[in-house]
């Protein structure tokens, strides 16, 4: 078993939560350091699209944006296309 140490006036507000909630320091400082230690991060993995239920197919296909040229990585050649038919059709 570790020991850890607490100046004495922090052992002293422990004991009184301790006590009130019925618990040893000892068990009461357990379970505090159980409830405030992050649990670990679930690993999730990419399905593929084929893999996804039908209903959700059809909401990602909705929200895909269209692939860039490959000349055209950045979007700058589509966002002129896309000002000039707005713009100059005025």
């Amino acid at each position: 078993m570790a020991t850890i140490s607490l100046n004495p006036t922090l052992y002293s507000q422990a004991q009184t939560y301790a006590k009130a909630d019925g618990m040893s320091v000892e068990d009461w400082v357990a379970m505090l350091i159980k409830r405030f230690t992050p649990a670990k991060k679930r690993k999730y993995k990419m399905r593929k699209i084929e893999e996804l239920s039908p209903e959700l197919q059809a909401l990602i296909g909705f929200a895909k944006p269209e692939v860039a040229n490959d000349d055209d990585i950045n979007g700058d050649k589509a966002r002129m296309e896309y000002l000039i038919a707005k713009y100059a059709a005025q």
